[in-house]
């Protein structure tokens, strides 16, 4: 559990929440009243998802990436042939892995997916077992693994949403077979593959992770979909303070295809001193019709919060995170007093062989950056 995390107030803006969740490298964000009243919590997917949507994303994707340097921090890897369809990681034969490819009519000037720098992923047999993955992820501070078959080729893919939903709420034995809870042939994408579609793929399709392949079909690397938006922000927000100290034109450049894209810019755009504001703000009054951007209550109606006592056990907490799909919020009378995450269940409860059904949630505290802390924030790739 992550103690006393951050809060916002229901009646921000969604602008002004994933300019809070860049700042800070959240991956999720409690939303309370004034009172103290704990409303839900949002993650970057539900921001992404009520502003923009798909185009307005693309846009901002594109403009960071004709910035100039590759978004991501991580190590390269090499962009090689053109699209593949099917993927092995040695072995003799290939597998499909994907019922819908990745459009990849882009223009020729197009970045390829390789410039987003996927970062290296984890690979698992279809013979380990739920454990040993999940022991892996956690050793490795990972929070999805690909999986291969017998013949190397790429069967699934397994995130740590995936332990809480197929396995701790399923009462899934952890010695079982890893094959039985991941999720089969994933959408995949090559290294020469268009990176604004492959991340317009992700938006579209609520994908937080997407695989990435060499033109032998050999996995490469994976792509994290928070790690390029909080990138791509970062850099658009470079670009246009070095064009602004040098007089050049690329910060006007960014904002024109942006203009073009949703149309004139607005009041809510001018409140905000840093760029993701005016940007968002542009795409929203585009997709919006009357300029409005939703606030987080807006967003948060008629979805079901997780709120459990510090008392609640992991398997009662996790079958409720389940069925929500979010992170846990843990309340005592009735004061948020800490976040219980898909990776802290993955990483301080499976990985660590405890007794679910005997364990609280306030006992799973996290003292390292596995889990965001409000003193440490960290965006894992």
């Amino acid at each position: 559990m992550t103690p006393s995390p951050d809060s916002v107030l229901p009646d921000m803006d969604v602008i002004e929440a994933l300019q809070t969740m860049h700042d800070n490298k959240f991956l999720n964000l409690p939303v309370v009243e004034e009172d103290g009243t704990v409303v839900g919590l949002v993650d970057v997917m539900d921001l992404i998802s009520s502003v923009g949507g798909a185009e307005g994303w693309r846009s901002i994707f594109s403009s960071a990436m004709d910035a100039g340097d590759d978004i991501s921090d991580t190590s390269s890897l090499r962009s090689m042939g053109s699209t593949v369809k099917s993927a092995r990681v040695g072995g003799s034969k290939s597998v499909a892995v994907s019922k819908k490819s990745v459009s990849t009519k882009a223009p020729s000037n197009d970045n390829p997916v390789s410039k987003l720098r996927p970062k290296k992923p984890l690979v698992g047999s279809v013979d380990d077992s739920i454990l040993s993955v999940c022991q892996m992820m956690s050793e490795k501070r990972h929070d999805a693994a690909l999986i291969v078959g017998e013949d190397g080729g790429l069967a699934g893919i397994v995130s740590d949403t995936d332990i809480v939903r197929r396995v701790v709420a399923k009462h899934v034995d952890h010695g079982d077979s890893i094959d039985g809870v991941m999720t089969p042939k994933p959408t995949c994408v090559s290294m020469s593959d268009s990176a604004v579609d492959a991340l317009g793929t992700m938006v579209e399709n609520h994908f937080r992770h997407l695989p990435v392949l060499d033109e032998k079909g050999s996995v490469v690397g994976l792509l994290d979909i928070a790690k390029c938006l909080y990138e791509a922000i970062t850099k658009l927000e470079k670009l246009k303070e070095k064009e602004g100290e040098t007089g050049g034109n690329g910060a006007a450049n960014v904002d024109a295809a942006l203009a073009s894209l949703a149309g004139v810019g607005g009041a809510q755009a001018a409140a905000l001193s840093q760029l993701l504001g005016p940007l968002l703000a542009k795409v929203a009054e585009g997709a919006g019709g009357d300029g409005g951007v939703p606030t987080l209550r807006k967003v948060l109606s008629g979805r079901k919060a997780v709120k459990v006592s510090p008392g609640t056990n992991i398997r009662d907490t996790a079958i409720e995170m389940a069925e929500a799909r979010k992170a846990a919020l843990v309340v005592e009378d009735d004061a948020l007093v800490g976040i219980f995450t898909f990776k802290d269940v993955m990483n301080r409860a499976v990985s660590k062989e405890m007794p679910l059904e005997l364990t609280a949630v306030s006992s799973l505290m996290t003292p390292s950056p596995d889990s965001v802390l409000p003193d440490m924030d960290v965006i894992e790739a």
